[in-house]
């Protein structure tokens, strides 16, 4: 019930399957009410194994998106807490996929796998350098998944995106610019943007992650040569994502205050890189609906629609 999984399950209702969300609350956010009614709703753990057979029983589940995490910031918090949610978590899901015969388990992994001083452009291959819990947790559940799908033949998939950016999603102080100028423009709401306006970020639209996850459980599985994936959208700097803005709001209020600390500077080079779409054309036939252009003006239409709080 979280960002990715209220517009993935929009996208699964759009094509006619019935939807179950699994989450630890039971109540549907008021940016998500457009869902009442339409989906079902797990009130669980993750990290209740029994709870979640019992649920992927009861609904008769085919396939399980999982997405279910604690980010970087919950996982510098705690190791303890990264390892218990994201891969004793992921480890549930597999374990109930392979006992009640689940037949796909789709992952959520991330770019953040590929370090916080990236090369300019990332291939599928390319080593993974893990410089933080959050990425130890995500490579290590992508190895997880790989040995499920080698020793119990399910269809395990993961997509890595970098910045995914879309209504609703959490706005914080080192990652949240990329969405939350755009969000609080569409809003009215003014907006300070703290990260380098001319520092290159790997953009993906969150339209284009779920339709990236959708693509990978319905993908002819002869043609797939590995299980995880790269997904990337389009580069652009803050500075360039202001000024499609104000062709749409010509009086946005935002406004540039750029934090210069070696942790802004971190975390803004670990965006800077390109992910590379060849597999993912070649296997999936899937490529980028949303450059910045459509981006900008999608999520501005969306959110002027109701789509954010």
């Amino acid at each position: 019930m979280g960002f990715t999984g209220i517009h993935l399950a929009r996208e699964l209702l759009a094509e006619g399957e019935e939807v179950v969300l699994f989450q630890r609350r039971g109540n549907l956010p008021s940016s998500a009410s457009d869902l009442q009614g339409k989906v079902s709703i797990a009130s669980c753990d993750i990290n209740n194994w029994v709870q979640i057979v019992e649920t992927v029983r009861k609904h008769e589940i085919s396939t399980i998106y999982h997405a279910a995490a604690l980010l970087s910031k919950g996982c510098e918090e705690s190791a303890f807490g990264g390892f218990r949610v994201n891969v004793e978590g992921t480890m549930n899901i597999l374990e109930a996929a392979r006992v009640l015969g689940v037949k796909n388990v789709i992952y959520v992994s991330s770019g953040a796998t590929y370090g916080l001083h990236p090369p300019a452009k990332v291939y599928d291959d390319t080593p993974q350098k893990l410089e933080n819990m959050y990425a130890t947790t995500k490579a290590c559940c992508e190895r997880l998944g790989e040995q499920y799908h080698r020793q119990y033949g399910i269809n395990f998939c993961g997509a890595r995106f970098a910045m995914v950016v879309g209504p609703t999603r959490q706005i914080s102080y080192h990652y949240g610019d990329w969405s939350g100028v755009i969000e609080r423009a569409a809003q009215g709401m003014p907006y300070t943007v703290h990260s380098n306006p001319e520092s290159p970020c790997a953009y993906i639209y969150i339209k284009d992650v779920v339709r990236a996850l959708v693509d990978l459980k319905k993908a002819d599985q002869r043609r797939l040569r590995r299980r995880i994936y790269n997904f990337h959208g389009f580069m652009a700097t803050l500075a360039q994502v202001t000024k499609v803005i104000r062709k749409h709001i010509p009086d946005a209020q935002i406004r540039f205050d750029w934090d210069r600390s070696d942790e802004m500077k971190l975390h803004n080079n670990a965006l800077n890189y390109e992910m590379d779409n060849a597999a993912t054309f070649a296997d999936l036939g899937w490529k980028p609906r949303f450059l910045l252009e459509e981006m900008v003006e999608d999520f501005i239409q969306e959110v002027k629609r109701g789509g954010a709080d």
